[in-house]
């Protein structure tokens, strides 16, 4: 099987002989920031946009990468160019931009040289969230709260993720499905390890407020397809209660866009996912990319699983 090509600092090379040193800063101090976007029909999605945060987490962290922004985006589309030929028809990928602050002297704790910059893709893994389209995620609220932005901005996205890892470590102790969604250290909902949350309460669109929330590129494309649809989006600060008592949820992220909300700590969300707005809102983005989303990520099951879902995802859509 053909191998992956990377870049790395400067080449490109096959995964296999990409190298960073063990002194590197991101990966013995998680001293790092990073982004991601996904193809859709091996096509970026808003790589300008995902390119522009990614510079905006380097600012924050006073980290140099030694690029521009625009090399930064003709090196990513070099590097999708460069693995087009590995990606089946039903096939995408995650296009990863990691920068790390560089090598650390051996003599000290001082960081020696330039920043480390990689591009890398990785195939979308549609099976682990095919099902969630249809049939909705569970979600488990953990003990484990968000860093709040006094502590570290959520704006920026750092390569330090224990504190999502902590959270997803107990929420799959309840349910090796579930997808963690934190709270705020006022008690106010935050984000999973990976995504942005919505509700719908009272027909509008409702999200957690940007300051205990990474800015999601994804999110943005939602508001703009939800004003589109005559649909009000709302940011505030909503508890566990409003997402009990809520008419329809979903979550918001990179790779699957849409994760229907089936359950919150065994609880049933609304008449169950995904509900009528979560719908519209997939069915908009289908037209936006020019794709059907739940189609792509379904063909990537068996048989008999794919067609028992397509059913049951006609029937919804009827509904």
């Amino acid at each position: 099987m053909e191998e992956t090509i990377v870049y790395l600092n400067g080449s490109f090379v096959p995964e296999s002989q990409a190298k960073v040193s063990v002194l590197d800063s991101g990966f013995n101090a998680g001293d790092g920031v990073y982004d991601v976007t996904r193809t859709f029909r091996h096509k970026p999605f808003r790589l300008r946009e995902h390119t522009e945060r990614l510079f905006r987490s380097l600012q924050y962290t006073r980290i140099d990468c030694g690029m521009s922004l625009e090399d930064m985006e003709k090196t990513t589309l070099e590097v999708l160019e460069r693995n087009k030929k590995l990606l089946r028809d039903n096939e995408d990928c995650a296009l990863w931009q990691v920068v790390s602050r560089g090598v650390r002297s051996i003599r000290g704790n001082r960081v020696s040289g330039r920043a480390t910059v990689t591009v890398y893709p990785v195939i979308v893994n549609f099976p682990e969230f095919a099902s969630f389209y249809v049939e909705g995620a569970p979600l488990v609220i953990p003990a484990t709260r968000r860093i709040p932005p006094q502590c570290l901005e959520s704006k920026a996205k750092i390569t330090n993720k224990m504190n999502h890892n902590m959270a997803s470590f107990e929420a799959k102790q309840a349910d090796p499905r579930a997808i963690p969604l934190m709270l705020d250290i006022d008690g106010n909902l935050s984000e999973t390890s990976a995504h942005n949350c919505f509700l719908v309460i009272d027909g509008k669109l409702c999200t957690p407020s940007d300051r205990n929330v990474l800015g999601g590129i994804t999110k943005a494309a939602i508001f703009e397809l939800a004003k589109q649809l005559g649909v009000e989006v709302v940011e505030g600060n909503y508890t566990p209660f409003d997402l009990y008592t809520a008419e329809e949820a979903f979550l918001a992220s990179t790779s699957p866009t849409f994760v229907p909300i089936r359950t919150v700590n065994g609880l049933q969300i609304g008449k169950g996912a995904p509900g009528p707005i979560t719908l519209r809102l997939i069915g908009a983005w289908n037209q936006m990319v020019g794709m059907d989303i739940v189609d792509q990520a379904l063909s990537h099951l068996d048989k008999a699983e794919r067609d028992r879902l397509m059913t049951l995802w006609q029937s919804r859509k009827a509904a």
